[in-house]
């Protein structure tokens, strides 16, 4: 009875707060307003789309960011009155969402257990198709009580095609939820037949099971499903890349039986905004991450309730665009303002995130930072990488463990460790889940000779090629290592600019895609997406943001009072590494069973402790 208790928790908490906390108009009350900036509109179609992916846990919005400021409240609205604008039209607008929406930020890390107040807030936004991402799969309670809670909160519209759960009371595995769904659309009569996949994914708790989707697709009830006659639209929606080897086994499945019938994918997990071109009649859409994008989706040219007869051979059109998660760009889109734009409901949710933030204390200040420290947008090394201050400051000052007192120490930290920037300011609560909202601690080798520990990060940075040869099952060897948004560079399966798309290399910016002139607003730093379509599909016009490749890995050696280079060191390294660690020591030349010649180091310590411990002690806010 995980997610009974769980809810139950949260809905009581919610009440304890309700008598002191103000109404809201919109946004969370320390979020910035959002600036005026140049925006292109949107094609409404026939059938339209709101989609958000890798959430995180991000639903106050960015409270340091402008342009990405807008809450979950915000968004309840926006999708509220943009279904009202397709009713109006005689169209039809459906909400998807294509997980990862745990982990990454206070307002689900900070509570104990975590994730009490997240999944009332979600269950505000009416959603029609949804479905779990890895981070839902990672440890046995996040899917267990996505299967308890989640899944119920929206029975009807979650699906899981090719995930099965080890069921808590019964030990039997069941699907997640269901494997497909068939619906119509109210006001057009689309006749659409929907899926709900995850990439393939391994590192899941052994309490679920997520089949391979080139074994899902020859499975009976798929190959059944696609032969539906009466089908308008295939929706596939899914925790996947859109440039994938997944989704181009599900679109050649699919058109190997209905290779006439239109198909829309919904994908996620690289952290990117993306658009994928399969074919004419087949298009896939992913939105970002962390709350920064609403992804909008809109087809013409389907067939109809009114128009069955059209003929097979035309083509329909599909149009996207990436909005800017902002009151600015809602209003606009909407062509509503601050007095007609928010709903009872948008502004009820609004008011359920503040009440958790501040049961969470998500604004108390552990101390401010005296610079913005980049995950991307700065050089590594260089004095204003986030990387660099870890590997010189942080770690050095931090990693220390009692048992092991004037032994040396190489640390091993995997870039994707971290999840955000620091910006110069307060660094909160909530600022500590953003920078890294995980529970990873550290392990080590004892007494390792250092010239063969220094090759490990050399080999997790230089040679990932050959350790996915060397392993099958680490055919996603880079998504463990580095930040999500670097995996396109790593796979190969997308375009060489799909990154935040802002560069053709690493080091140059792209030409902005409007010249600033005195008849248009300032641009201010953002997204220049260039994906499938081209380079319009951002609703509003940035100036570019410089984006720098950084390594898997970063190393720092620790704990060692004297300047001569050590014969051997402990080698250390995040817990979540140690198949990585294991398999690059081979080739190393150590020998070394990581099962057995390990051991916890620092223990009850997590790498965002650690973190946290150092801001507190450096940080004063009276220096800043």
């Amino acid at each position: 009875m995980v997610g009974p208790q769980i809810y139950s928790f949260s809905l009581l908490t919610f009440v304890s707060f309700t008598h002191w906390i103000s109404p809201l108009l919109a946004l969370q009350p320390s979020a910035p307003e959002p600036v005026v900036a140049p925006l292109r509109d949107l094609k409404w179609g026939q059938l339209n789309f709101l989609h958000t992916t890798d959430t995180h846990g991000w639903l106050a919005g960015h409270l340091q960011e402008p342009s990405y400021s807008a809450d979950w409240g915000d968004y309840v609205s926006f999708a509220t009155r943009m279904r009202e604008k397709a009713e109006a039209q005689g169209q039809d607008l459906l909400v998807i969402d294509t997980g990862d929406r745990v982990e990454g930020n206070g307002l689900y890390d900070s509570s104990e257990p975590k994730g009490i107040f997240i999944s009332e807030i979600l269950r505000q936004q009416h959603i029609d198709v949804l479905c779990a991402g890895n981070h839902e799969l990672y440890k046995r309670n996040t899917s267990e009580t996505e299967f308890f809670t989640t899944v119920p909160n929206f029975r009807g519209s979650y699906l899981a095609s090719n995930i099965d759960i080890v069921h808590p009371r019964t030990t039997t595995a069941v699907p997640l939820a269901p494997r497909f769904k068939k619906f119509i659309t109210e006001n057009q009569g689309i006749r659409i037949l929907a899926f709900g996949f995850l990439f393939d994914f391994t590192k899941n708790d052994n309490n679920t099971i997520v089949q391979p989707v080139e074994e899902t697709v020859k499975e009976y009830w798929f190959q059944e499903a696609i032969r539906d006659e009466d089908t308008d639209l295939f929706l596939v929606v899914g925790h996947v890349p859109v440039h994938s080897k997944e989704y181009d086994m599900i679109f050649k499945a699919i058109r190997a039986v209905r290779w006439h019938i239109p198909i829309q994918f919904f994908g996620g997990h690289y952290h990117i905004r993306d658009f994928a071109r399969y074919d004419s009649k087949a298009f896939g859409l992913a939105s970002g991450r962390f709350m920064e994008t609403v992804g909008f989706m809109s087809i013409d040219g389907l067939s109809t309730k009114t128009q069955r007869a059209i003929p097979a051979l035309s083509t329909p059109s599909f149009h996207r665009r990436y909005i800017d998660n902002n009151l600015y760009s809602f209003y606009h889109h909407t062509g509503l303002d601050q007095n007609t734009f928010p709903t009872e409901h948008g502004q009820n949710a609004s008011r359920l995130i503040q009440q958790s933030r501040s049961a969470l204390q998500l604004d108390k200040v552990h101390g401010c930072a005296p610079q913005n420290y980049w995950m991307s947008r700065a050089k590594y090394p260089s004095e204003d990488s986030i990387y660099t201050w870890l590997e010189k400051q942080v770690l050095p000052d931090m990693l220390r463990d009692e048992s092991r007192v004037g032994m040396p120490a190489l640390a091993v930290v995997n870039t994707g460790a971290i999840r955000f920037d620091i910006f110069k300011g307060p660094f909160t609560q909530d600022s500590t889940f953003t920078v890294s909202p995980f529970t990873s601690g550290f392990r080590y080798v004892k007494s390792v000779p250092y010239d063969k520990a220094i090759l490990i990060v050399d080999i997790l940075n230089k040679q990932p090629q050959i350790l996915t040869d060397a392993d099958a099952e680490e055919t996603y060897f880079a998504s463990g290592l580095a930040p999500p948004e670097h995996l396109v560079y790593s796979h190969g399966t997308a375009p060489y600019a799909s990154l935040d798309r802002n560069v053709a290399d690493y080091h140059k910016k792209q030409t902005p895609l409007l010249s600033s002139n005195n008849s248009t607003p300032n641009m201010v730093p953002g997204y220049t997406t260039i994906d499938d379509g081209g380079s319009d599909g951002d609703d509003t016009i940035h100036s570019p943001i410089s984006f720098f490749r950084v390594p898997n890995c970063i190393q720092a050696l620790v704990s060692s009072e004297s300047p001569v280079v050590p014969e051997a060191v402990d080698l250390v390294y995040i817990d979540f590494i140690q198949s990585y660690v294991a398999l690059a020591a081979k080739y190393a030349g150590l020998d070394i069973d990581f099962a057995r010649d390990t051991d916890v180091y620092m223990p009850s310590k997590t790498f965002t402790d650690l973190v946290l411990d150092w801001i507190k002690h450096n940080w004063n806010c009276t220096d800043a």
